[in-house]
């Protein structure tokens, strides 16, 4: 269960704790007692329903994409929240918007992955070694609302927030559909760190260092000799 709070709520919380502002910013478990009731009547029901009836349902393609689609609301409506309100509270100041937005975004991913890394049970490489999609979508959804409707002042806040839920549930619904992760935000990383000549992280978490020179494996002395008799 303490896992599945830190990725319900772990990126508000921490862009909560980050912005220091209860009234704007308010951490949602503590802010209504109703929200934390909801969540553990649908975490009970997903996880220890009698016979398995509301998890077997929820996996039907229409629940899934439906359970989809309000994530990606709600998720969008944080960022967009979180960008606003910091350049509310640090205006002129680039990082804030783009940093906290972009952990209101997936800081759920990256609490989750701690505890489980705590406990033994990551079954791959963390969010912070490796960063995925949802870091990547999280940072493309914070970057395009700064521009569009502070930076730019292109958009306003209702046609940003608008702009960029449209881009997640429409990715989220042809993922279901086509049953493929469609991530289109691979293509931009690995062009980004090829422009910055820095090398992209691997599966492990590590970072893909190129083989030096110095590491190649030399000729052998039996090698050398066969080669200059061929020579001769």
């Amino acid at each position: 269960m303490q896992i599945g709070v830190c990725a319900a709520f772990g990126g508000g919380i921490v862009s909560s704790l980050l912005l220091q502002d209860p009234v704007q910013a308010p951490i949602a478990l503590f802010s209504s007692n109703y929200l934390g009731i909801v969540w553990s009547v649908c975490w009970w029901l997903i996880n220890y329903c009698p016979g398995d009836v509301v998890a077997s349902t929820h996996a039907l393609l229409p629940f899934k994409m439906l359970t989809k689609v309000c994530l990606n609301i709600l998720r969008a409506g944080q960022i967009a929240s979180r960008v606003n309100i910091s350049v509310q509270k640090f205006p002129g100041v680039i990082a804030a918007p783009l940093l906290i937005g972009t952990i209101a975004g997936c800081g759920g991913k990256l609490l989750q992955d701690g505890m489980q890394l705590a406990c033994g049970t990551l079954p791959g490489p963390s969010e912070v070694s490796s960063p995925g999609f949802a870091s990547r979508t999280a940072f493309a959804g914070a970057l395009v609302y700064y521009l569009s409707v502070h930076a730019l002042e292109a958009l306003k806040p209702a046609e940003g927030l608008a702009l960029v839920t449209t881009v997640f549930v429409v990715h989220g619904l042809c993922s279901d559909l086509l049953r493929q992760p469609l991530d289109w935000t691979q293509p931009l990383a690995v062009l980004a760190h090829k422009v910055a000549n820095v090398p992209m992280p691997s599966a492990q978490g590590g970072v893909k260092k190129p083989q030096s020179k110095a590491a190649l494996p030399a000729k052998s002395s039996t090698h050398s000799s066969t080669d200059k008799k061929k020579d001769k």
